[in-house]
């Protein structure tokens, strides 16, 4: 049985509305989710994340990156609404782990 207090509860449930409104935004207006590299990893190093946990998820396949074209200093793009809904999954992993 996994208890949580209410603030765990209401920290998950914030994380995951976040997640499904970024969801919804992406899909009326696409271009509005794309955020570069350099704003990815501020956006998870603000979170408490190691800004290298985004190029760790893209390896893992957790998370994908998109390249404007395949040349070596082309930017790398990522899903806001990728990361959010990555972000709330990892918070309820991480919720669960510490129940044993």
């Amino acid at each position: 049985m996994i208890e949580l207090t209410l603030q765990q509860l209401f920290d998950w449930t914030k994380l995951a509305v976040d997640a499904g409104v970024q969801s919804y935004i992406k899909t009326i207006e696409p271009a509005s989710d794309r955020i570069k590299q350099a704003e990815a990893k501020r956006y998870i190093a603000n979170l408490g994340y190691s800004p290298t946990m985004l190029h760790k998820w893209v390896e893992a396949g957790l998370l994908s990156r998109v390249k404007s074209c395949d040349k070596q200093n082309a930017s790398a793009w990522y899903s806001l609404a990728e990361i959010k809904n990555l972000l709330g999954s990892i918070k309820l992993k991480e919720l669960c782990n510490n129940q044993d």
